[in-house]
């Protein structure tokens, strides 16, 4: 994604584990972030690990597993949800999300789930069926205007596994953090809401998808 910079390892973490941090900001914009009195943050903490995908080895990131344990209260869910040439509105909100959704094709261009919504404001993280690729779209999702590089959508190429996408979605207050097909594709970008903007919806442009299944949690704070 953007907003990925000087990844940090550690080894021999409880489990055997690789832990990975990085620096979550861009050289472009590093001094005009809109944030006080920090600027930059880091990312969420990964486990990196190797998977065979199409008979080639590769590295894939996943968030640590401790992150299970800042889930607040009961998941809600949603499935089935048809989605055709517009926006859906799915019953979940927060500022702060742990979501992980299933997602399938069918005959859309683009397709996938925006969050932070509100006030005219959305962060989509979708799929690009004509390119192939998977992508954050920050270019609505508040404030932008603090640099001519911030407004931007990343993207990286994943094939869909039978017409359809998996999704693990961190959204925090100013963050966006996407794995996807188990953290085969990991995208990082930072976001600037308002703190009102706080909905989900799932959206389908040039013909319709579906919300296969989505469960979603808030997320506690770290700090006591």
């Amino acid at each position: 994604g953007a907003d990925f910079y000087a990844e940090n390892t550690w080894e021999n973490a409880p489990g055997g584990q690789r832990i990975a941090i990085a620096w979550m900001n861009n050289w472009a914009y590093a001094s005009n972030v809109p944030t006080t009195p920090w600027q930059g943050a880091e990312t969420f903490p990964r486990s990196l690990s190797l998977r065979t995908v199409d008979g080639k080895v590769r590295i894939v990131e996943q968030p640590v597993d401790g992150i299970d344990r800042l889930h607040s209260g009961r998941p809600v869910r949603a499935r089935n949800v048809p989605v055709a040439n517009t926006t859906t509105v799915l019953p979940v909100r927060g500022e702060t999300l742990d979501l992980r959704a299933h997602l399938t094709r069918g005959s859309a261009k683009t397709f996938g789930l925006a969050v932070r919504t509100g006030a005219g404001q959305s962060t989509q993280v979708g799929y690009d069926t004509t390119t192939g690729k998977v992508f954050i779209d920050r270019t609505h999702s508040g404030n932008v205007g603090f640099s001519s590089a911030f407004p931007s959508r990343s993207e990286a190429p994943l094939p869909l596994t039978r017409g359809g996408l998996d999704l693990r979605i961190l959204v925090d207050a100013s963050s966006i953090e996407v794995f996807a097909d188990d953290g085969q594709v990991v995208l990082t970008d930072q976001v600037f809401p308002d703190p009102t903007s706080t909905g989900v919806s799932a959206f389908a442009t040039g013909g319709a998808a579906r919300v296969d299944d989505l469960t979603a949690w808030t997320l506690r704070s770290i700090w006591g």
